[in-house]
């Protein structure tokens, strides 16, 4: 019989291999979260939790303060609406590959579908009615610089405006202009999510508050 030279892989040396690559192993944990991120690529951020969890699993000391400083203090991880429609935190270096290859065709579909929506279940919009309220909600920004959705929408009113989806049916519900837009602009990478608020309120969802980019 002639040897091929082919090595058969078991699965507990594949384990210990994805251990390795993926800084999960006790002796391959990094410092720094951006070495965690690098080290999946993207860190999973739909849910503000699973970027500490994911994080901390891979650092040699697990600290919250170390994501947070990486997050909101020197913004060197950067969340992306990217793969399957959903938030990864990403480096700073890296968020321009990811926004070229995911985010910016996410992007492009999100505005033509906000478009649709808002001429079917809105009154009073138009593109050149959506681009005056971007640039107003910029504006805000730049002046403040981060706000929550609500506090926009005192500043910024059509955003609170709201559009009544499949209207009649058993799942019949409303959706903000406010949360649709800022997602938008997120989408297309003028605003970015920043740190988590809670409030004594049901949260209404994952994310904190805007920020402007740049």
């Amino acid at each position: 019989m002639v040897s091929t030279g082919a090595v058969r892989v078991g699965d507990g040396q594949r384990r210990a291999r994805l251990g390795l690559r993926q800084v999960l192993a006790p002796a391959a944990r990094v410092v720094r979260v951006e070495e965690t991120a690098d080290a999946v690529v993207g860190l999973h951020a739909s849910d503000p939790a699973t970027v500490y969890l994911s994080a901390c699993a891979r650092l040699r000391e697990p600290s919250a303060g170390e994501v947070e400083r990486a997050l909101y203090e020197d913004v060197s991880l950067v969340k992306l609406l990217s793969m399957r429609r959903t938030l990864f935190a990403v480096t700073e270096e890296f968020a321009p590959f990811v926004s070229a290859a995911a985010a910016r065709p996410i992007a492009v579909k999100e505005r033509a579908t906000l478009l649709k929506h808002l001429g079917e279940f809105a009154e009073g919009w138009s593109g050149a009615r959506l681009a005056e309220t971007e640039r107003a909600v910029m504006a805000v920004l730049a002046a403040r610089g981060e706000a929550t959705t609500a506090e926009l929408g005192e500043e910024v009113p059509a955003l609170r405006e709201t559009m009544l989806m499949a209207a009649g049916k058993p799942y019949e519900a409303k959706q903000s202009v406010g949360s649709r837009l800022l997602r938008l602009l997120a989408s297309d990478g003028h605003v970015r999510r920043s740190r988590w608020r809670p409030s004594g309120r049901r949260r209404s969802g994952w994310w904190a508050g805007w920020g402007r980019c740049g």
